[in-house]
């Protein structure tokens, strides 16, 4: 191959072929993206002298679409979203059916073991707010002179 040709040579992704194939990869990532969404759940925890507090953004979210799981000293917040609709179009007479469903979890461990009966939950303006008693005891150590 002579020289001049060789340098006339592009590499694949630089030639025409290339960009509709660097146009394919990021419609399909982008995309995938779309599809399975890796929301997690966020999540702030502080403690008070009273109460842990664990406070967890859920904007958009209903009361109907959280569930609250508690084992040992773990919370579980789990939520559901599901949405459905129809467009009916009688002139083509065709049916478009949409159905959604999205589930984000997010274990949230605790400082002690608690019992389910304790535990406060609120949801006001997009906040999901868990309280727990804070029952844990403080030990105070004496200290002996010899």
């Amino acid at each position: 191959m002579s020289e001049r040709k060789k340098r006339e040579i592009k590499p694949i992704h630089e030639q025409p072929f290339g960009d509709i194939l660097n146009s394919m990869d990021s419609f399909f990532n982008q995309a995938i993206k779309h599809l399975h969404p890796s929301k997690m759940i966020p999540v702030y925890q502080y403690e008070t002298k009273d109460e842990y507090v664990i406070e967890a953004e859920v904007p958009g979210i209903k009361k109907e679409q959280i569930l609250l799981d508690i084992f040992q000293n773990h919370i579980k917040i789990s939520i559901k979203n599901e949405s459905y609709s129809e467009k009916k179009d009688d002139v083509k007479k065709t049916t478009e059916q949409y159905f959604r469903y999205h589930k984000s979890d997010r274990v949230v461990n605790l400082p002690f073991a608690v019992n389910q009966s304790d535990i406060k939950a609120s949801l006001s303006q997009g906040l999901l707010t868990i309280r727990i008693p804070n029952k844990r005891k403080r030990i105070s150590i004496d200290t002996k002179e010899v």
